[in-house]
């Protein structure tokens, strides 16, 4: 029952960031599941991650991890904030987990109704 518009801005910022904080030859992987009163959806990367003091910050507007590893990337640092504000929209949740020089994942989580 989601705005495809609004689903599509989430799972792009979503999938534009495994993509560009990963490292050459890196690997994206996608999984929807459906458990029947929710839809989650995860979204794994083998990027260069992020430390715990990182993770605690990245959700807030114009944040950007700012190291010797992502200074060629550029952006805004409000894409994970309006991910995790239409998420919310929808009675939904997003979590991170993440491990420096190993990968992040993203889980979204939203409910079937």
């Amino acid at each position: 029952l989601a705005d495809a518009d609004e689903m599509e801005i989430v799972f792009n910022n979503l999938l534009s960031n495994a993509v560009k904080y990963n490292r050459d030859n890196g690997k994206v992987d996608v999984r929807i599941d459906d458990q029947q009163q929710q839809i989650v959806v995860s979204v794994a990367d083998t990027g260069i991650g992020m430390s715990e003091e990182d993770l605690e910050k990245i959700f807030q507007d114009f944040v950007r991890i700012k190291n010797s590893k992502t200074k060629e990337i550029t952006g805004s640092g409000l894409g994970l904030s309006i991910t995790k504000k239409m998420v919310e929209q929808y009675n939904g949740s997003i979590q991170v987990k993440s491990t420096p020089d190993v990968g992040t994942t993203f889980i979204v989580s939203l409910p079937r109704n």
